[in-house]
């Protein structure tokens, strides 16, 4: 089961909950403006109806990670707004009997809900399509890639570099292999990166991949090199996917050929 992309990782996360207490706040000042609510019962309606709505939204990821057909998609929509209406009618009755008085009628808040539900329902819907279609061009494109790299094996050299020298301006840095952490690709370049910061080196992936000891260093995808003395763990994520934890907390991405090598290297 994929990750559900409202929540997989901090910054997603993050967003979504201000996504939600922005959603609070509108509807708050909404049923305070319009339906002449007190501040107290309208929080209340905003912060019950907005946390019913992103449960569902939340749950509508399970049905669209499995099935993507139009009419699913329609028939998802028509039933999650009919029952995050009549949600918001049960919590709006709920906090009016609480407070002791209805302070606003439902119907008169009926089209501001749905057209808020309905816009929000269809932005969320769309986004999970956009990051279903983006995981399949991204695995296609993987595949593609691990096919071109299988296909044109690295012939290593007979002696592994022990060193890595970077110019940055006038200064030269001698980089201990040992040092490095992972190398990643970025274009025509390639980012060393030590316990002490980031080194830029105009060489490709291939060169030393070629170079450094390959009992000390994994191509765990096409675009990472890993020091394996330097890892925490590797686990699943989602199906079939998975990742590298490195000791220093970064996390990495690990292609299906890369964790082949793992498990050869590890002994996993």
């Amino acid at each position: 089961m994929k990750a559900n992309p409202l929540v997989n990782t901090p910054k997603r996360w993050l967003s979504a909950l201000l996504l939600a207490l922005l959603a609070v706040v509108v509807q708050t000042a909404f049923l305070m403006e319009y339906a002449s609510a007190d501040l107290l019962p309208a929080l209340l309606d905003g912060v019950f109806s907005i946390a019913l709505f992103f449960t569902l939204a939340y749950l509508s990821w399970f049905v669209v990670n499995f099935v993507s057909l139009i009419q699913v998609d329609v028939l998802m929509t028509v039933f999650a707004m009919l029952f995050w209406l009549g949600g918001s009618f049960i919590v709006q009755e709920a906090i009016g009997t609480l407070l002791g008085a209805v302070y606003a009628p439902f119907l008169a808040t009926l089209p501001f809900r749905l057209l808020i539900g309905l816009l929000g329902w269809l932005l969320i819907l769309l986004g999970y399509r956009l990051q279903a279609v983006r995981e399949l061009l991204l695995i296609n494109t993987e595949a593609a890639e691990e096919q071109e790299m299988q296909s044109q094996p690295v012939e290593r050299v007979k002696e592994s570099i022990d060193r890595i020298t970077v110019k940055d301006g006038t200064r030269i840095h001698l980089i201990p292999i040992v040092d490095v952490l992972y190398i990643q690709a970025c274009g025509d370049y390639v980012a060393l990166i030590t316990s002490s910061g980031q080194y830029v080196k105009e060489q490709t992936m291939k060169y030393f991949e070629a170079h450094l000891p390959d009992t000390g260093f994994v191509r765990i995808h096409r675009s990472s090199i890993v020091n394996l003395q330097h890892i925490s763990r590797v686990e699943l994520f989602g199906k079939d996917n998975y990742r590298l934890l490195l000791k220093n907390g970064e996390q990495l991405r690990v292609s299906n050929s890369g964790y082949r090598l793992l498990k050869e290297r590890l002994d996993l």
